[in-house]
């Protein structure tokens, strides 16, 4: 009578063990966990013998296995140098590198010398060649800059370790029940092992040889954590008898080297792990800090923070955005509160970006840090950060439809007395503004807060518009395309306006420019002289030139009392200034000449 052939497959021997019946859901539950871990562990001789060769054949150093490790790696370069995590990803799934572990693991359970020869020279060739391979793609000329895909991968730490021993089990789980074989992938993608050596690899050809080092743990760490969970598996599962696995004294010296430096490992991300966790701590006091003291400061949030502990001394640099430069006073106030908060003595520098915030017409809404839930625009407030940004809004609503000169919001703060909030505006534009003016803005901005203390305080600062024509009295006759008729009035009503006014002794005209409202034309002149003309001589000049050209014109005249004198003549500081320049000019010209 034959013998049968034993079954690979596990199914049939789970269908006995389960065929019987439990009427305790609780005794049904626990034995349905029970024979499933023991249906995991349990592996058919013919299973076990399809393993060691799978393991064997991807153990062995062929030049197909190198081939595509280097494949592998060069993926991995590209994907790190273009800081790209699905590029990366797919090196992970190329990488050969996790066959060899698992023969390394189990040459040493069962004392096959043979297969531990070949594993190792198979590993540890090919992390040879994976070093030298992504050391020579980061001497190309593409190799620049450090990306945060390389830097991830430069300082280890103990969690990295726990996740290689959890991607270790179940990448061995995998080889062992081809049940679950199929999820092998996405176990690739979760151990860690091209990737750090390209980055040591990278680093050591950009001469950063503490990142390579770093980058070289994580994979050592790796490939300890999955070589030891798999040998523990191994024996778990049958996979060596009693006989080829000898004493314990022989199991033990086969294995003090991975042990070593598994622990030697061990410490050394513990120890980095503390201090990520140090800094992270750090970090969120400063940033709690820093939160804490801009509360107060509409429209500001922190952006970045970079900061250097050495001996009892903390430097800070702090990013921020802000509507306006803060103040060394207020920088000094939130340094000491820093250094109380931290024991340290602290050194703070705020770099300050500039940004306004502006929302649309008659909002209510202020932009605030981005909470947990992803929320950044809020109505909820402190009342003075409210009322100031409230306040800047109406403000840049009220110039906008503003029909007078054109006026540039530059600055806004409050300062709070004992009965009423003054605001405090900063304004750019071509002239003064008129108490009238405020009054206006002021009333607009009391209705929009519902608050008539509020009192309005402009600083007005005076800009000067200059075109290659000239200084900008009216914009019209700057820019814009007239017909050519009117290009050709204009010029001659500016020439004539200009020869009639510098006939008065010592009087220049610099800046005159005219423009057509309706039928009439409007002519302004910037007048500099020893005196004012009167409204008699203005009538007078109107009547010439409408004798000469045949138009009539509305002139005003800004008339400046003020000349450059010397022991010659009179001149207007725009004339002096020009002759001044031209003869600089002049002179530059003839020296380049000789």
């Amino acid at each position: 009578m034959d013998t049968p052939e034993p079954s690979c497959n596990n199914d049939d021997r789970r269908r006995v063990r389960l065929s019987g019946s439990f009427s305790d859901p609780f005794v049904r539950t626990k034995r349905l966990i029970t024979d499933s871990f023991i249906d995991l562990l349990s592996v058919t001789e013919c299973r076990k013998k399809t393993v060691r060769e799978d393991i064997t054949v991807g153990s062995t150093p062929k030049a197909a296995y190198y081939l595509l490790l280097g494949i592998s790696v060069l993926i991995a370069g590209f994907g790190l140098l273009i800081n790209s995590p699905a590029v990366v990803i797919g090196a992970m799934l190329v990488s050969p590198l996790m066959t060899p572990i698992f023969g390394i693991s189990l040459g040493l359970v069962r004392g096959d010398m043979t297969l531990l020869r070949n594993a190792l020279v198979a590993e540890f060739g090919g992390v040879l060649i994976a070093i030298g391979a992504a050391a020579i793609l980061g001497l190309f000329p593409f190799a620049q800059e450090v990306t945060p895909e390389m830097l991830a991968r430069t300082s280890p730490t103990l969690l990295d370790l726990l996740v290689a021993a959890l991607a270790g089990t179940a990448g061995c789980l995998a080889m062992i029940d081809e049940r679950i074989s199929p999820v092998l992938p996405g176990i690739a993608m979760a151990t860690s092992l091209v990737p750090p050596l390209a980055v040591s690899g990278l680093c050591i050809a950009f001469r950063a040889f503490e990142g390579a080092w770093g980058a070289f743990l994580l994979f050592f760490a790796n490939f300890l954590a999955i070589l030891a969970i798999s040998a523990v598996l191994f024996i778990v599962a049958g996979f060596v008898s009693s006989e080829e696995m000898g004493s314990k004294l022989k199991v033990l010296k086969r294995f003090s080297g991975p042990v070593i430096g598994l622990i030697f490992v061990t410490i050394l991300l513990t120890h980095a792990l503390v201090g990520i966790v140090g800094d992270r701590r750090t970090t969120k006091a400063i940033e709690g800090g820093l939160k804490a003291e801009l509360a107060m400061e509409p429209g500001t949030s922190v952006d970045e923070i970079v900061y250097k502990r050495k001996e009892g001394n903390i430097d800070i640099l702090a990013l921020v955005t802000t509507p306006r430069v803060l103040s060394p006073k207020k920088i000094k106030e939130i340094q000491d509160r820093l250094a109380q908060d931290l024991g340290l003595q602290t050194t703070l520098i705020m770099r300050c970006r500039i940004s306004k915030d502006i929302s649309s017409t008659g909002s209510t809404s202020c932009v605030v840090g981005r909470n947990l839930d992803g929320e950044f625009i809020s109505t909820k407030l402190d009342p003075k950060v409210k009322r100031l940004q409230l306040a800047e809004q109406v403000l840049r609503e009220l110039l906008e439809d503003y029909r007078g000169t054109h006026l540039d919001l530059d600055s806004l703060d409050i300062v709070d007395l004992p009965h009423e909030s003054i605001l405090v505006a900063g304004l750019q534009g071509s002239r003064h503004i008129t108490p009238f003016e405020v009054s206006g803005f002021e009333k607009g901005i009391q209705e929009r807060l519902e608050d008539p203390n509020v009192r309005l305080l402009i600083r007005s600062s005076d800009v000067t518009d200059i075109s290659a024509k000239g200084r900008v009295l009216y914009g019209r006759a700057h820019f814009g395309k007239p017909s050519e008729p009117e290009a050709h009035t204009r010029e001659k009503l500016e020439g004539e306006v200009k020869t009639l006014l510098e006939r008065f002794p010592n009087t220049f005209a610099p800046n005159i420019d005219a423009e057509k409202r309706g039928k009439t034309w409007h002519v302004l002149a910037e007048v500099v002289g020893p005196r004012v003309l009167t409204p008699a001589e203005i009538r007078l000049l109107e009547k010439e030139v409408f004798r000469s050209t045949g138009q009539e014109i509305n002139l005003r005249m800004w008339c400046r009392v003020e000349l450059m004198v010397d022991n010659a003549q009179f001149m207007s500081v725009e004339g002096f200034t020009k002759k001044e320049v031209e003869k600089r000019a002049g002179k530059d010209r003839l020296n380049r000449e000789n």
